[in-house]
This record gives structure tokens, sequence and C-alpha cells, in this order.
């Protein structure tokens, strides 16, 4: 009689798993249930390159946010802006975010948080339009001032420079930062979409 149960059984999970087979999502195609997922995907091995991503914007954050705070006269001079203070400001408010963006991200990776991750994206996307608006200002503020060239004093020129180069290396901070934002972006995607071939696995089973 316990035969004859098991062979009703089986077929029942024969056709379970038949019928959930039919709609597997797309992920599946690529990485196929029954794999092992960190030795398909290569990306998933990226945890410690998250980690340096986020101290490395700690650290740089930090940094660059003690140099505005410090010599916030001569970056806004460099500018052509002593009265309304307006790069140091936004140059602060920009390198505060990155900061903020880097120790939530620290937060992240150790917990794991699903909602923390999600809060992360939105602050991370928030900061890279701020770099990029930022850089954007600082070269075209850099070239108007250049259409001046032959009628400014030498050190005024050497200022001119330095408020492109300034804008240059915003610029280059940005694409850092966008490249970096979706290296974080695939890792805990594929993640969560291993998780997901797990658990799908043990319902087949």
């Amino acid at each position: 009689m316990a035969k004859s149960g098991e062979d009703y059984t089986k077929p029942e999970k024969r056709a379970r798993s038949s019928s959930q087979s039919t709609n597997l999502p797309l992920h599946f195609a690529v990485h196929k249930p029954g794999c092992h997922f960190e030795s398909c995907c290569g990306i998933c091995n990226l945890f410690p390159g998250v980690l340096l991503i986020a101290f490395c914007q700690v650290l740089v954050g930090s940094i660059l946010l003690t140099l505005i705070l410090t010599h916030g006269t001569q970056y806004d001079d460099m500018h052509h802006t002593p009265k309304s203070q307006f790069m140091s400001l936004a140059s602060g408010a920009v390198l505060s975010g990155v900061t903020g963006a880097g120790l939530l991200l620290i937060i992240v990776a150790l917990t794991e948080n699903c909602r923390a991750m999600l809060v992360y994206l939105l602050v991370a996307t928030l900061v890279w339009t701020g770099i990029v608006t930022l850089a954007v200002i600082k070269i075209a503020r850099a070239c108007d001032r250049f259409s001046y060239a032959p009628k400014i004093k030498d050190e005024q020129h050497r200022l001119d420079n330095l408020a492109c180069v300034s804008g240059l290396f915003t610029f280059l901070g940005a694409v850092v930062y966008f490249f970096s934002f979706m290296v974080v972006f695939s890792f805990y995607h594929f993640r969560y979409v291993r998780r997901a071939i797990l658990l799908h696995e043990a319902e087949c089973e």
C-alpha cells in the first residue's frame, strides 16, 4: 500500500514541476536552475569590490569635503564667486552626499537589507545627478571666461585654467561614480536573482 501511495504522488510532483518549468523567468535562459550561480556568473563574486567602492567613496568624499571647508575662499575666487560662495556650497553639498552614500553602502553591504539597498540606489542617483550638474556649470563658466582671455591679467588667466581643470576633474569623477554605481547595482541585482533561483529550485524539489 505504501508503494502504491508513492506511485500516485510522484506523477503529481512531476506534473507540478513541469507546469512550473513552462513559466521560468527570462534570467533562467542564461543561468539555468541546478548550476552553481557563483561559478557561472562572475559578477556575484564582487562583494569585496563593493566594500572597496564604499570605503573609497567615504575616504575621497571626506578628504575633498575637508579641503573645501578649509579653502573655501580660494575655491570661490578660482570660480569667480567670492560673494555668493556658490561653488563651495554646491561642491560641499555634493561631497557630503558622496560621503553619506558611501556610509549607506557600507551598511547595505554588511546587512544585505533590501530596503536600504533601494534607498542607496535613490541617493546615489541623486548624487550622480548633482556631480554631473556641478561639472557642467564649472566647465560652462570656465569656457565663458576664456572668451575674455586676451583682456585679463596673467593671474586671472591662471585661475581660469584651474577652474576649467576643476570642471574636467569633476566630470571625470561623475564618470567614475557612474561606473561604481553600475557595479553595485549589477551585484545586488544578480544576488537577489540568485535567491529567486534557489527558491525556485526548492519549489521544484
